[in-house]
Order: structure tokens, then C-alpha cells, then sequence
């Protein structure tokens, strides 16, 4: 259907500023979604556990205050 302007109607609501930001608050959480996931696939283990492999490879970063290695 068209409306009185010769453009369709739902154009009105696609482009109404609550939807707008409402699909970038969505695709935003998309896109974090998305680059967590891959991180999660890619590195060797859990994405959490990436530091503690780093330090007990380099101990030398690890301060002794902050970080006890097993």
C-alpha cells in the first residue's frame, strides 16, 4: 500500500528515530557477538584463559603481587 505521498506506508515506521536506534542497539550487540564468538573459535582455549597461559609462558610479567602462578 501506498501512503499519501506516493512512498509506501511502512517507510513512516522504518525510519522512525526509536526504530533507528533501536537497530543499532541490535546490530551493535550483533557485532559484539560475533567478534566474542570467532575469539572464542580461534585461539587455542577459552578467550578467558589467554593471560594466565601468557604468564605462566613469561613469568617474568607477572608481578608478584598480582598474580600467583601454579
Amino acid at each position: 500500500m501506498m501512503g499519501c505521498d506516493g512512498t509506501p506506508f511502512f517507510m513512516r515506521y522504518l525510519f522512525h528515530p526509536v526504530t533507528i536506534i533501536n537497530l543499532l542497539i541490535c546490530g551493535s550487540l550483533g557485532v559484539i557477538e560475533f567478534v566474542h564468538t570467532k575469539a572464542h573459535h580461534t585461539l587455542e582455549q577459552d578467550v578467558h584463559g589467554h593471560v594466565h597461559r601468557a604468564l605462566q609462558k613469561n613469568p617474568e610479567l607477572a608481578r608478584e603481587t598480582c598474580w600467583e602462578l601454579d
